[in-house]
């Protein structure tokens, strides 16, 4: 978590507890295995292949109206280019959305304005080069197949399909998985491209069946023949998962098949059900284009998502302003180095977006700015390779198959354990998160019996827990799981906004106020052991139209007996959603509170920092290899954001230089030295008070990573 520069050398003393799932080993002196803290390193990812560190996903989407195709198109030019850009492995086109081929396929429609097999000249071009290349093929969304295939259309709860209505510009032709003729097709296809050239990869785009529900009549037959309600979200959603499985597989097992060996990717994979799924992926890319819609919270959650499943994962990124098909939009090298410092800092590798002209040459003002940036990512690849992720807490979330872990809701809490400093994973709760120290209950979790006893033994086996007022109750129902630690629930409060009004020592530091829960709140008693850190007050009146005053809520009138913070031993209670409040306000007092607790819960989270909050700080493990000492890895991402308009995303272009930064790491572990990765400087390294090591970084400018080496 965040500190203060003067609060630093202050910080308390950690209760030593024992290492789960990780065999690293560095035990000295009198300490046990019982003494050592509670933190998770991924033996599976560790133990992942090396793959390349530095790919573009080279999009070439052509509608008819694009007269030529490749024109311009020279085999030497195109590799040397991607050659001096320091790329080492690229996607390029079998087949894109709109249907058409950039091989003679003898399904076709190969592009109208294509002359030659541009699929082939590409491969053999990367080949030539030791640049691994992968081909990239559009499965539900196929503009061709959708007109010529009505009956392989996605059909909606109202209908309609995902054909423009007269007058738009055609988008999403969303095609289902139901229909075995389909299937096989798309079968046929992968087995053809893959059969046919020497490719390392294929790159599956758009498997994840549309918003999870089709009403074709196909898709109505086979849920009515299980005797189930199609209209019914959840059965949608458990068919479309099925579905979507039976997918996976059969093309993986097609690709394996066609070219023993060849890596199979699909696109999309972040959503909920994944575990079930990811036997059947290689790789998964995170498309997170963060100045398109996706922002910047949602790569930080979707690879904290995946990556406990110990797949590679690499994090796309996009040298556009905006987002795909942005032609004239380019980032600065200072932008995409920011996005790829935060994009390894989380053990994943780099992916940037670009778009090929039709005429196939690759613009070189991009490829200079692609350069400049996987330069960067080339020089510290050694502090990269199988470096894995060290975790200590776990944000536990839910949603139907096929749902997005990326809601408002957990942005709001990623944002809050960023911000902290924390070292975290987010997992369904079907994962096996006993093995973290702190587990955090998103904001709309529905808690089951079989959960609640896993909460109790995690509890009672001296672990901690963070709750919202939803997920402190049983599937949402009135009843609580939380009776035996002396909370009640009351039902919701009728007032929103509600007020909170800080006791103790969560008041400390802070203004003595009633502070606005903008999204209200639930209703708690707590009686012993038990006790309210933040009480619950009401305003004179709920605004409305029958009883109003001035420009907003009504001000705060009274404190109620009603607790909006509680704690009850290693259990705290928010009574209001944390995770939705924090996203919708950004409300400093949320924050602070959030980081109260966690001081009483985890007082020395395995890294420590007075950096500002909008850094980002992860923790990371390399074991020993290759005459290399194993050694512990921390990445200081500094965001500097300029001020934006309403109209535009965040740039990250004039980065502040944060200086004199201190690090603190809290781990049984007692390395021999310390350095900068980059540039190799040696730093002090100092015995911290109360336990632990720490050093004092110069300057990070953007991105550096300190080494912990150990003996």
């Amino acid at each position: 978590m965040s500190i203060d520069r003067r609060e630093f050398m202050a910080a308390g003393t950690l209760p030593w507890c024992r290492l789960l799932d990780c065999s690293v080993g560095y035990l000295h002196g009198a300490e046990s295995r019982s003494e050592v803290p509670v933190y998770w390193i991924n033996p599976r990812q560790a133990a992942l292949p090396s793959r390349p560190w530095r790919k573009i996903h080279l999009d070439f989407h052509n509608s008819q109206h694009i007269p030529r195709i490749g024109e311009k198109f020279d085999p030497d030019e195109f590799g040397d280019t991607l050659t001096r850009a320091n790329v080492n492995a690229i996607v390029v086109f079998a087949k894109d959305m709109h249907g058409y081929f950039y091989y003679p396929s003898s399904f076709g429609p190969v592009h109208p304005g294509l002359s030659f097999d541009l699929l082939k000249a590409q491969v053999a071009a990367c080949r030539k080069r030791d640049i691994a290349v992968y081909a990239y093929y559009c499965t539900t969304w196929d503009n061709y197949l959708a007109a010529h295939h009505p009956e392989w259309r996605v059909v909606k709860r109202d209908g309609t399909t995902y054909l423009p209505k007269p007058g738009q510009t055609p988008g999403w032709t969303a095609l289902c998985l139901s229909h075995e003729d389909f299937v096989q097709l798309e079968d046929d296809h992968a087995r053809e491209f893959v059969g046919r050239y020497a490719i390392d990869g294929a790159w599956f785009d758009m498997p994840v069946p549309a918003a999870g529900e089709c009403f074709c009549p196909e898709c109505l037959r086979q849920i009515r023949g299980e005797g189930k309600d199609p209209f019914d979200a959840k059965v949608q959603r458990e068919h479309k998962q099925a579905l979507h499985e039976q997918f996976l597989k059969r093309l993986r097992e097609t690709v394996r098949t066609a070219r023993p060996g060849c890596q199979v990717d699909f696109n999309g994979q972040g959503v909920y059900g994944l575990a079930r799924r990811v036997s059947s992926m290689d790789n998964v890319d995170i498309e997170a284009l963060p100045t398109a819609f996706w922002g910047y919270f949602y790569f930080p959650t979707i690879v904290r998502y995946i990556r406990p499943l110990g797949v590679a994962t690499y994090g796309m990124t996009g040298r556009f302003l905006a987002s795909w098909a942005d032609f004239g939009g380019l980032k600065q090298p200072v932008q995409l180095h920011a996005e790829l410092a935060s994009i390894v800092a989380n053990g994943a590798r780099c992916d940037i977006g670009d778009q090929l002209p039709p005429g196939g040459r690759l613009d070189a003002g991009v490829y200079q700015v692609i350069g400049e940036a996987y330069e960067r990512i080339r020089s510290l690849e050694p502090y990269l390779e199988n470096a894995v992720p060290v975790t200590e807490a776990a944000l536990v979330t839910a949603g139907l198959p096929l749902d997005s872990p990326a809601t408002d809701a957990n942005f709001g809490l990623v944002k809050l354990l960023l911000e902290s400093h924390l070292q975290f994973d987010i997992v369904e709760p079907d994962a096996e998160w006993e093995r973290y120290g702190l587990v955090l209950l998103a904001d709309d979790l529905e808690v089951d019996a079989s959960m609640a006893r896993r909460l109790h033994a995690f509890l009672d086996n001296g672990r901690s827990v963070i709750i919202g007022p939803r997920s402190g109750l049983f599937g949402g129902k009135p009843s609580s799981w939380l009776e035996r630690y002396g909370l009640r629930h009351e039902g919701t409060s009728p007032f929103s906004p509600a007020y909170m009004i800080p006791q103790g020592d969560l008041a400390r530091g802070i203004p003595p106020y009633e502070y606005a829960l903008y999204e209200g709140s639930s209703q708690w008693r707590a009686r012993p052991p038990a006790e309210i850190l933040a009480y619950l007050g009401e305003p004179l009146f709920q605004r409305s139209p029958e009883h109003y005053t001035s420009h907003a809520q009504t001000p705060f009138a009274r404190k109620t007996d009603f607790a909006a913070i509680a704690r009850s031993g290693r259990l705290v209670l928010f009574a209001f959603p944390l995770g939705t409040s924090y996203f919708n306000r950004g409300y400093w007092v949320y924050r602070h509170c959030f980081q109260r607790v966690l001081e009483t819960l985890l007082p020395r989270p395995l890294v420590q920092t007075d950096a500002p909050i909008s850094s980002e700080i992860t923790l990371l493990h390399q074991k020993a290899a290759g005459g290399r000492k194993a050694r512990f890895l921390v990445h200081v991402v500094n965001f500097s954001a300029l001020r934006r308009t309403p109209k535009h995303p965040e740039f990250l272009e004039d980065p502040i230089p944060l200086t004199n930064v201190k690090i603190r790491l809290n781990l049984p572990f007692r390395p021999v030295s310390a350095h900068v990765a980059a540039s190799g400087m040696a730093l002090e390294l100092r015995e911290a008070s109360g336990g632990g090591v720490e050093v004092s970084i110069l300057s990070v400018r953007i991105h550096e990573i300190v080494c912990f080496q150990a003996e």
